[in-house]
């Protein structure tokens, strides 16, 4: 479970522009690498996990389910500013392991928003179920990470949901003996199939914690957006929702949660579902419809965890992205035009602690010897000054 953390009695607050916005975060949602998941996680080509090339042949619950798991840890390792957990709840072979990452929010870091998927399958392939949720919570992990937010963010990864719902029950009943303050779960499962060309999706949801104004949330954000980044969706709400998936473990908790997949209501879903005469394989989903799903679940999650811009300044039409915040070992600087860039480092008590320049588009810079803590980023340049705060992990 999520550690209560420690708030800063006092925040140093400076002016400065951004431009940085929802609707980018938006415009990030890469089909390309929504793809490379489902074709890797799902065994249509073989990929790289711990160094030796693998096919993953299936993901079926208590059959050894540990390759598919070492391969979500490596994909989430490899992504700066996030905390990852090997939550290995029953050891073994067949045992259970979800795989969690963290972000911490950077305002209210006891908020917690969960993004959810189930991992483990009933077969070979499995694409629709449920590589399509996973893929679209490593997508979201890969871009909401490189930007700030005020609250918490929960990348969660389920094992054996196919046989009970364990993974995410395990975590769920700690979660509430743990007291964490778990605003919304928004659990994807299976939505990647479209086939009657209206491409309804299905919000199930009950009157369970805040969950009915979660649904609400989640049709704001697609009527928000759905012109400007194309999110050409319509919703259907179902309410009582199905309970067969991982947001009822929560629900039995009291937290809020909702499942946003296909539009099971209308009957438009994949009949390669746990179908032994039907393959559940890429070939069968819609990827423009799942496209926008992914892109729908972003608008929504970088809305409610408060996109909030520590890390971007804007000079005078020149933007300066610094990532990851927190940082680990390596800041990473990249510029939206190459502009010779003054750069300082100061701790929390005006101490200088770095003064170099900058002056390419990319640039990254070693910060592994600093402590851990609070420090201020001086950038300066012929268009401007700004003073960035940036967290030491």
């Amino acid at each position: 479970m999520m550690k209560k953390l420690f708030l800063f009695s006092c925040l140093i607050i400076f002016n400065y522009g951004f431009s940085q916005t929802v609707s980018d975060l938006i415009n990030e949602v890469s089909l390309t690498e929504l793809t490379l998941t489902l074709n890797e996680f799902s065994g249509e080509q073989s990929t790289v996990v711990n160094g030796n090339t693998v096919t993953i042949l299936n993901r079926v619950s208590n059959t050894d389910n540990n390759l598919a798991a070492e391969y979500l840890l490596q994909k989430l390792n490899a992504i700066s500013g996030l905390t990852v957990t090997d939550d290995v709840y029953s050891p073994g072979a067949n045992g259970g392991r979800n795989v969690i990452a963290t972000q911490i929010g950077q305002t209210n870091p006891n908020n917690i928003y969960i993004v959810c998927a189930h991992y483990d399958s009933v077969g070979n392939y499995s694409s629709d179920d449920n590589v399509s949720g996973t893929a679209a919570v490593l997508e979201l992990a890969r871009i909401l990470s490189q930007y700030n937010f005020d609250n918490t963010i929960i990348f969660a990864l389920w094992d054996q949901e196919e046989i009970g719902l364990i993974g995410a029950n395990n975590y769920a009943e700690a979660a509430s003996a743990a007291g964490d303050n778990i605003l919304a779960v928004l659990n994807m499962d299976m939505m990647g199939y479209e086939n009657d060309g209206d491409n309804e999706f299905d919000i199930d949801v009950r009157d369970i914690g805040n969950s009915l104004a979660m649904k609400d949330d989640i049709i704001s954000a697609l009527n928000t957006y759905k012109v400007s980044n194309d999110i050409n969706l319509t919703a259907n709400v179902v309410n009582p929702g199905t309970p067969q998936s991982d947001h009822k473990p929560f629900w039995d908790e009291g937290f809020s949660a909702v499942l946003l997949g296909e539009a099971w209501s209308t009957g438009d879903r994949t009949p390669c579902w746990h179908n032994q005469n039907c393959i559940d394989r890429i070939s069968t989903m819609d990827l423009d419809y799942y496209h926008d799903m992914v892109k729908l679940a972003m608008a929504y999650t970088a809305t409610k965890a408060g996109l909030n811009a520590l890390s971007v300044a804007d000079f005078d039409g020149i933007e300066i992205k610094m990532f990851p915040n927190p940082m680990k070992n390596t800041l990473k600087i990249k510029s939206s035009e190459i502009i010779e860039t003054s750069l300082n480092i100061v701790d929390i008590n005006g101490k200088n602690i770095r003064e170099t320049r900058i002056s390419n588009i990319d640039e990254s810079i070693d910060v592994s010897e600093l402590s851990s803590g609070i420090y201020f980023v001086k950038l300066k340049n012929q268009r401007g000054e700004r003073i960035i705060k940036m967290v030491k992990e």
